[in-house]
This record gives C-alpha cells, structure tokens and sequence, in this order.
C-alpha cells in the first residue's frame, strides 16, 4: 500500500479514537459523504437548510456582539459550552455545523476557520475520500487568529493553537502547537493548575 492510500484509509479514524471513548457519547460519528457533483442535487429540504445555516452564519460572521455570535452559531447546531469566546469573522463549516463542538472556556479568536467536512471532486476519488468528521475543543483552549482547524481534529483541554496555524492532527492536554501543519513546541503541563 502506498503513502497516499495509506493517508487516505487512515486519516479519519486515527484522530477519532480520542473523541469517540466513554467522557463523549454524543459525539457524531465520521461518515462518507458525496462528492461535489452529487452535493448539486439536493432536496428542496436540503437546500432550505443549507440558505438557513447560510444567513446565521453571515450574522454571526460580522455580529459585534459574542453572545450574539454564540446565539447564531447555536441555531446553526453547534455545540458551545459556557464562558466561550468566538471573535468576529469567524467561520464554521456551513454544511455541517453539527459536528462542531466547543466545550467551556474556550477562546477561538477572529478569522478562524473550523471545517468538518471534505468533499472533493469525484474524478479525485482515488485519492481522497469525501468525509465529514467531528471537530472537538476541549475546555481551555485557546485558538489565536486566523487559524484553521480540519475535521477531524480533537484539540487538546488547555491547548493554546497559535495563530495563523492549521491543525490537521490532534493537540495534546497542555500544549502550544504552530506552523503548517501545526507542530508541537512546548508542553506546560507542570505550569497549570487543572480548575
């Protein structure tokens, strides 16, 4: 098996194994979803759904208000916890918000683009597979300005994402992660105190 296809088969579930254990029953589960070309024929339902997530999403994209942007977001179906920072300009995937879950005392500031879903062309079928797949902040975290989180993804409680980052794998309890892809550069387990 090559690097791609070994990528492709391992990318979704090698992330999930954190999210998916007995502190988070309700998490939704990573599923295949179609490609771009089938996206364009949607229900009437469907399409109604999409326009909605749509004027919630650009209210709350440039709302000056948090609570406000928390409000929007949460008739979307995102799940956010108490005492949640979202900065302005800030983007929730808009197909599946759903899978967007942000526990209490989480600062996720201006510009950050959080996805869970991937769906590609078809005719690049062979080497990715269209996905959608829950993204997870745990308590604490703090994710710095125009950062960008794949689905997928599991950030870590007390976690600080710098800015500019995009996360692609998990971040572990404690850690500053930078860069593209974000990579770990320090660990402050021993500096916290766990509240």
């Amino acid at each position: 098996m090559d690097d791609w296809q070994q990528y492709r088969n391992n990318r979704w579930d090698t992330n999930i194994i954190t999210m998916t254990s007995e502190q988070y029953p309700n998490i939704l589960a990573p599923h295949p979803v179609p490609y771009y070309e089938e996206t364009q024929k949607r229900t009437f339902v469907q399409k109604l759904r999409k326009v909605r997530n749509t004027i919630y999403m650009l209210l709350a994209y440039a709302c000056p208000n948090n609570k406000l942007r928390q409000w929007f977001h949460r008739r979307r179906g995102v799940h956010i916890g108490k005492n949640v920072y979202l900065g302005m300009f800030c983007f929730l995937d808009n197909l599946y918000p759903e899978y967007i879950y942000i526990e209490d005392h989480v600062a996720i500031n201006a510009g950050t683009m959080i996805l869970t879903h991937f769906n590609p062309m078809q005719h690049l079928s062979n080497l990715f597979q269209a996905q959608v797949a829950p993204v997870l902040i745990k308590s604490g975290t703090m994710v710095a300005v125009r950062s960008t989180i794949l689905p997928g993804v599991c950030i870590g409680k007390n976690a600080i994402v710098s800015a500019g980052s995009v996360v692609e794998r998990d971040v572990a309890d404690c850690s500053i992660v930078k860069g593209v892809p974000a990579k770990q550069i320090a660990e402050f387990s021993a500096l916290i105190e766990d509240k």
